[in-house]
């Protein structure tokens, strides 16, 4: 079958090599944040428990092209639709970008309407229709020309994982920080520090991968209601999977009490209490030492922190220090006195922010 993958728009480099190391897919970009690859349904079941850069996963029912709104429909009725839905309420999601005569909302209406026609066509039963909690959610995308419809196989983002308790003004989202670790290159054995930790998103990221432990223990897959899939079989390879014991030299930096109080926290939360230390320590201060100073920078937005100050002077502690590469997550990237070696553009909400790369 043919799968979407959706990920953080402007890493999807990154998430395609997870999807590669961990199913053998050779997945390509649809469009921003979205991947599509072939799979079968063990693939579906190893990405939902293993994954932790992806938010969703999606079987694809019809992707054609289309000129008009009417093609829609046509080439909705025409899928395999009525053999891949349960007879439970569904809803459409559309989504459009290029030049055309309609909305997205007409793309949903459309696509609803042949999904109806063609399942009461093929069974006699009419769809029952639930806009706000379907239990079947279905995606819409039509990009220029090209039109995709597919079928939601996993429910709640696999991003959010359950050990987030006490959030973070400011939080990272976990697929984004385990990309910045990925794009570090960071291994267990070797020693990594976030010096402006937060409630320590990066560190738990860290200390999750290298023991291999599973991202989303509590996840309910949207694919359980869906013909041709095993939510059984999928909870035993989940709960059969086994986790490693790696001695690890973490370090997750804070100032501020609260947020180190949040971190406790969450590492508990997560399982991994002999995972990494939290230390308190002011970046501008504090000397680094580290293979790996992986961190998501302050933006200053609700805190008035003076930022070139702030960022000169943690640079000044790298400079100081011994440290073999930096990767760093900003919304202000012409601040940090460096010169990247690499740079990736991504959106953040509503904001435009980069990651950073510097190898001293």
């Amino acid at each position: 079958m043919k799968l979407l993958a959706t990920t953080n728009g402007g890493l999807e480099s990154i998430a395609a090599a997870e999807i590669c190391d961990l199913v053998g897919g050779d997945a390509s970009v649809h469009h921003r944040g979205v991947l599509e690859f072939d799979a079968d349904v063990e693939d579906v079941y190893e990405l939902h428990y293993r994954s932790r850069t992806l938010h969703r996963l999606m079987a694809v029912v019809a992707d054609g092209t289309v000129a008009e709104l009417e093609d829609v429909y046509a080439l909705t009725a025409r899928s395999s639709i009525p053999d891949r839905l349960p007879n439970e309420e569904f809803g459409v999601v559309g989504t459009r970008h290029g030049s055309h005569e309609f909305t997205s909302v007409d793309v949903a209406e459309r696509v609803g309407q042949a999904t109806i026609d063609a399942y009461r066509d093929a069974t006699g039963t009419r769809l029952p229709v639930d806009l706000d909690d379907p239990t079947v959610r279905l995606e819409a995308y039509l990009y220029d020309d090209r039109f995709t419809l597919a079928v939601d196989l996993t429910g709640e983002s696999l991003h959010k994982r359950p050990y987030r308790i006490c959030e973070h003004d400011a939080p990272v989202r976990a697929t984004l920080a385990y990309s910045m670790l990925e794009i570090a290159g960071w291994t267990s054995d070797e020693s990594l520090v976030d010096p402006m930790a937060g409630s320590a998103t990066i560190p738990t990221e860290a200390a999750l991968a290298a023991t291999e432990a599973v991202p989303r223990p509590d996840l309910d897959p949207a694919f359980d209601a869906l013909p041709g899939y095993d939510g059984e079989r999928f909870r035993r390879l989940r709960d059969d999977h086994t986790e490693k014991s790696p001695t690890l030299d973490i370090e997750a930096r804070e100032k501020r009490k609260r947020w180190r109080h949040c971190a406790r926290v969450n590492r508990e939360a997560a399982g991994v209490e002999d995972g990494f230390e939290i230390v308190e320590a002011d970046a501008r201060e504090s000397s680094i030492d580290a293979d790996c100073v992986v961190s998501n920078l302050p933006f200053g937005i609700r805190t008035g922190t003076d930022l070139r100050e702030l960022y000169g002077a943690f640079v000044d502690r790298l400079r100081e220090g011994d440290v073999g590469r930096l990767v760093a997550l900003t919304t202000k990237p012409n601040l940090i006195p460096i010169e990247p070696t690499v740079r990736y553009d991504i959106p953040y909400g509503r904001l435009d922010a980069a990651i950073v790369v510097w190898e001293p």
